[in-house]
Protein backbone atom coordinates (compact mmCIF):
# COMPACT_ATOMS: atom_id res chain seq x y z
CA UNK A 1 0.00 0.00 0.00
CA UNK A 2 0.79 3.74 -0.51
CA UNK A 3 1.30 6.37 1.88
CA UNK A 4 -1.05 8.72 2.31
CA UNK A 5 -0.56 12.28 4.05
CA UNK A 6 -1.86 12.47 7.16
CA UNK A 7 -4.88 14.87 7.18
CA UNK A 8 -4.25 16.27 10.43
CA UNK A 9 -1.42 17.93 9.94
CA UNK A 10 -2.98 20.19 6.79
CA UNK A 11 -4.18 23.42 7.45
CA UNK A 12 -6.68 25.41 4.96
CA UNK A 13 -6.00 28.73 4.86
CA UNK A 14 -9.23 30.96 3.55
CA UNK A 15 -8.13 34.38 1.98
CA UNK A 16 -11.69 34.62 -0.02
CA UNK A 17 -12.31 38.63 -0.85
CA UNK A 18 -10.43 39.64 1.73
CA UNK A 19 -9.19 42.73 -0.13
CA UNK A 20 -12.69 43.75 -0.65
CA UNK A 21 -13.61 43.47 2.90
CA UNK A 22 -10.81 45.96 4.08
CA UNK A 23 -11.86 48.62 1.09
CA UNK A 24 -13.51 51.46 2.59
CA UNK A 25 -14.85 53.37 -0.35
CA UNK A 26 -13.53 55.26 -3.27
CA UNK A 27 -10.56 57.27 -3.07
CA UNK A 28 -10.40 61.34 -3.32
CA UNK A 29 -8.61 61.14 -6.66
CA UNK A 30 -11.27 58.34 -8.54
CA UNK A 31 -13.82 60.53 -6.98
CA UNK A 32 -12.63 63.72 -8.77
CA UNK A 33 -11.76 61.87 -12.13
CA UNK A 34 -15.08 60.81 -12.35
CA UNK A 35 -16.65 64.20 -11.81
CA UNK A 36 -14.19 65.69 -14.61
CA UNK A 37 -15.55 62.79 -17.05
CA UNK A 38 -19.53 63.72 -16.33
CA UNK A 39 -18.52 67.10 -16.59
CA UNK A 40 -16.81 67.04 -19.93
CA UNK A 41 -19.30 64.58 -21.34
CA UNK A 42 -22.43 67.44 -20.17
CA UNK A 43 -20.47 70.57 -21.55
CA UNK A 44 -20.68 68.19 -24.88
CA UNK A 45 -24.05 66.75 -24.73
CA UNK A 46 -26.22 69.38 -23.29
CA UNK A 47 -25.88 72.23 -26.21
CA UNK A 48 -27.11 69.02 -28.87
CA UNK A 49 -29.73 68.53 -26.76
CA UNK A 50 -30.48 72.39 -26.50
CA UNK A 51 -30.13 72.74 -30.04
CA UNK A 52 -32.74 69.55 -30.62
CA UNK A 53 -35.23 70.63 -29.35
CA UNK A 54 -35.08 74.02 -31.02
CA UNK A 55 -35.19 72.34 -34.15
CA UNK A 56 -38.13 70.54 -33.74
CA UNK A 57 -40.18 73.27 -32.57
CA UNK A 58 -39.35 75.13 -35.79
CA UNK A 59 -40.48 71.79 -37.74
CA UNK A 60 -42.97 72.13 -35.94
CA UNK A 61 -44.09 75.48 -36.72
CA UNK A 62 -43.50 74.80 -40.26
CA UNK A 63 -45.77 71.54 -40.31
CA UNK A 64 -48.67 73.15 -38.88
CA UNK A 65 -48.04 76.37 -41.19
CA UNK A 66 -48.33 74.06 -44.33
CA UNK A 67 -50.84 72.33 -42.53
CA UNK A 68 -52.87 75.68 -42.48
CA UNK A 69 -52.08 76.46 -45.82
CA UNK A 70 -53.45 72.74 -47.24
CA UNK A 71 -56.78 73.02 -45.12
CA UNK A 72 -57.25 76.48 -46.31
CA UNK A 73 -57.22 75.22 -49.58
CA UNK A 74 -59.38 71.83 -49.56
CA UNK A 75 -61.78 74.17 -47.06
CA UNK A 76 -62.43 76.57 -50.61
CA UNK A 77 -62.76 73.77 -52.59
CA UNK A 78 -65.32 71.61 -50.71
CA UNK A 79 -66.87 75.09 -49.49
CA UNK A 80 -67.36 75.93 -53.32
CA UNK A 81 -65.60 79.92 -51.91
CA UNK A 82 -62.82 81.89 -51.96
CA UNK A 83 -61.08 81.51 -49.08
CA UNK A 84 -58.53 84.07 -47.28
CA UNK A 85 -55.57 82.70 -45.76
CA UNK A 86 -54.42 85.69 -43.48
CA UNK A 87 -51.36 86.80 -42.23
CA UNK A 88 -50.32 89.44 -39.96
CA UNK A 89 -47.10 91.00 -38.72
CA UNK A 90 -48.20 93.14 -35.65
CA UNK A 91 -50.01 90.16 -34.68
CA UNK A 92 -47.78 87.63 -35.06
CA UNK A 93 -50.95 85.57 -36.25
CA UNK A 94 -51.82 83.49 -39.63
CA UNK A 95 -55.10 81.66 -40.07
CA UNK A 96 -58.55 81.75 -42.01
CA UNK A 97 -60.53 83.47 -40.03
CA UNK A 98 -60.54 86.22 -37.97
CA UNK A 99 -59.37 86.74 -35.35
CA UNK A 100 -56.42 84.95 -36.69
CA UNK A 101 -56.30 81.81 -34.55
CA UNK A 102 -52.61 80.68 -34.85
CA UNK A 103 -49.63 82.72 -34.08
CA UNK A 104 -46.40 83.19 -35.18
CA UNK A 105 -43.18 82.49 -32.58
CA UNK A 106 -41.13 85.50 -31.92
CA UNK A 107 -37.75 84.03 -33.32
CA UNK A 108 -39.44 83.37 -36.97
CA UNK A 109 -40.21 85.56 -39.87
CA UNK A 110 -42.10 85.57 -42.92
CA UNK A 111 -40.79 87.19 -46.15
CA UNK A 112 -43.21 87.06 -49.18
CA UNK A 113 -43.49 89.58 -52.45
CA UNK A 114 -46.91 90.07 -54.08
CA UNK A 115 -49.53 89.45 -51.81
CA UNK A 116 -52.78 90.99 -51.94
CA UNK A 117 -53.30 92.78 -48.71
CA UNK A 118 -56.91 93.76 -47.25
CA UNK A 119 -57.01 97.22 -46.60
CA UNK A 120 -59.74 96.79 -43.66
CA UNK A 121 -57.09 94.90 -41.58
CA UNK A 122 -54.11 95.27 -43.12
CA UNK A 123 -53.61 91.05 -43.21
CA UNK A 124 -51.70 89.79 -45.90
CA UNK A 125 -53.57 87.42 -48.61
CA UNK A 126 -52.92 84.39 -50.35
CA UNK A 127 -56.62 83.36 -51.82
CA UNK A 128 -57.27 79.67 -52.45
CA UNK A 129 -60.57 79.13 -54.89
CA UNK A 130 -63.00 76.64 -55.63
CA UNK A 131 -60.96 74.85 -58.45
CA UNK A 132 -57.77 74.44 -56.27
CA UNK A 133 -55.94 77.00 -57.37
CA UNK A 134 -54.42 80.28 -55.30
CA UNK A 135 -53.36 83.85 -55.38
CA UNK A 136 -49.94 84.66 -53.66
CA UNK A 137 -46.29 83.47 -54.41
CA UNK A 138 -43.76 81.85 -52.61
CA UNK A 139 -43.35 82.05 -48.64
CA UNK A 140 -39.76 82.26 -47.16
CA UNK A 141 -39.49 81.05 -43.55
CA UNK A 142 -36.30 82.30 -41.56
CA UNK A 143 -35.61 81.09 -38.08
CA UNK A 144 -33.26 82.66 -35.80
CA UNK A 145 -32.47 84.68 -38.94
CA UNK A 146 -30.21 81.89 -39.98
CA UNK A 147 -32.36 78.61 -41.22
CA UNK A 148 -34.39 79.44 -44.59
CA UNK A 149 -37.35 77.17 -45.32
CA UNK A 150 -39.25 78.17 -49.10
CA UNK A 151 -42.57 77.39 -49.27
CA UNK A 152 -43.53 76.94 -52.94
CA UNK A 153 -47.35 77.00 -53.56
CA UNK A 154 -48.22 75.94 -57.06
CA UNK A 155 -50.50 78.81 -58.39
CA UNK A 156 -52.79 76.36 -60.53
CA UNK A 157 -52.61 73.48 -58.64
CA UNK A 158 -52.40 74.84 -54.82
CA UNK A 159 -50.14 72.30 -53.77
CA UNK A 160 -47.29 73.26 -51.13
CA UNK A 161 -43.80 71.99 -51.00
CA UNK A 162 -41.29 72.70 -48.45
CA UNK A 163 -37.79 73.27 -49.34
CA UNK A 164 -34.62 73.74 -46.89
CA UNK A 165 -32.26 76.62 -48.23
CA UNK A 166 -29.04 77.69 -47.32
CA UNK A 167 -28.30 79.98 -44.38
CA UNK A 168 -28.33 84.16 -45.01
Amino acid sequence: MGLMPHKTGMKRKTKAFSSISNSHGFTLMEVVLVLIILGLTASLVIPRVGAGWKRMEDREFLQEFTQALRSSRLYAMNSNQVVAFRLNGEERAYGMGRPLPKKIPQNVDIFADGLDRDPESGDFLILFYPDGSMTGTDLEIVFDGERIFRLHIHPVFGTVEVARRGTQ
